[in-house]
């Protein structure tokens, strides 16, 4: 993989570049665009798998606000609602990538999640900024 170095100087990213070298994935389309297919993508899902593409590389045109979240978590059930609807009012100025902690475990691992819902900003490759835990609006 080629993660950006301004990311893995973020966080430790090793555990990810072992991984076997597969075709980069489209970014992914979840939720808010709408059926007339202008719109800009504003809230996506992301795994392990199409990391590069939809965090790294997209965070080189836009900001990326990644939700680490779980379906348990009822803080998480608190905060997501209100990241999404912020995301969607932006109308692509910024873009909510939203990771489920349990399904892809390394990446929470490799970003430093030691609580959810952690949220942190990515700009060009590199972490800008974070917080853990359901803040107001």
């Amino acid at each position: 993989m080629n993660y950006s170095p301004r990311f893995a100087g973020a966080v430790s990213l090793d555990s990810l570049a072992r991984r076997p070298q597969s075709a980069p994935s489209p970014p992914s389309t979840a939720s808010t665009a709408p059926a007339n297919g202008g719109a800009p993508v504003t809230v996506i899902d992301v795994t392990e798998a199409s990391f590069q593409v939809d965090i790294i590389d997209r965070s080189m045109t836009v900001p990326v606000v990644i939700d680490f979240w779980a379906d348990w978590c009822g803080p998480c059930k608190q905060l997501s609602p209100i990241l999404e609807r912020l995301a969607t009012e932006g109308g692509g100025a910024w873009v909510l990538a939203k990771i489920d902690v349990d399904s892809n475990q390394q990446l929470a691992a490799a970003a430093g999640v030691q609580g959810i819902p952690a949220v942190k900003a990515v700009w060009q490759g590199g972490i800008v900024g974070e917080f853990t835990g359901a803040v107001p609006e």
